[in-house]
């Protein structure tokens, strides 16, 4: 595969696919050698290993989200930030196998990614676009809430326009959360 960082670079890269991993792992020595800005984290995630201790300079930080590509299949994820073994760059977990399932991985050396959900969202356009979806079973689940939303304003104080039922809230409300 193919790690894309900035507006140019494309580094190749190798990728394990990991059922036992939870979350997209990159690693600290990639990051450092390509440069790549990350977030630090007010407190320490628990990245733990396969043996279940805590993986020591894990969970700290986080990469933006970095384009994989295989050859016309692209996929956008943000990394959490661990040592790994050499052999290894990325790790991509369960979740990310389910959701993008390889074909020709087991029984051939012709990875592919042709599965009816890639073929329609994992095209470079795709990934480039900021895009929403309705998931009804949310939207019409009695238990499910609305505990956000995000608005552009160009007022200067855009909690002036907080709504007057809603200003009681206004110490827990932040320009930057």
């Amino acid at each position: 595969m193919r790690l894309e960082y900035g507006i140019t670079q494309k580094t190749p890269i190798h990728v394990l696919l990991d059922s036992g991993c939870s979350t997209p792992l990159i690693s600290t020595r990639l990051v450092d050698k390509l440069g790549i800005r990350c977030y630090h984290h007010e407190q320490q995630l628990p990245i733990r290993g396969f043996d279940g201790a805590a993986v020591q300079g894990a969970g700290q930080k986080s990469t933006p989200p970095l384009n994989l590509q295989h050859r016309s299949h692209h996929s956008k994820e943000v990394f959490e930030v661990a040592p790994l073994d050499p052999a290894a760059d990325t790790l991509l977990p369960f979740w990310w196998i389910s959701e993008h399932p390889p074909q020709g991985a087991w029984d051939s050396s012709e990875l592919r990614f042709s599965s009816p959900h890639c073929l329609k969202r994992c095209t470079k356009t795709a990934v480039s676009e900021f895009s929403l979806s309705l998931d009804d079973t949310i939207a019409f689940d009695p238990q499910a809430s609305l505990i956000a939303y995000v608005s552009a304003s160009s007022a200067e104080d855009p909690l002036a326009l907080v709504p007057p039922e809603f200003r009681q809230f206004l110490g827990i409300m932040d320009l930057h959360r």
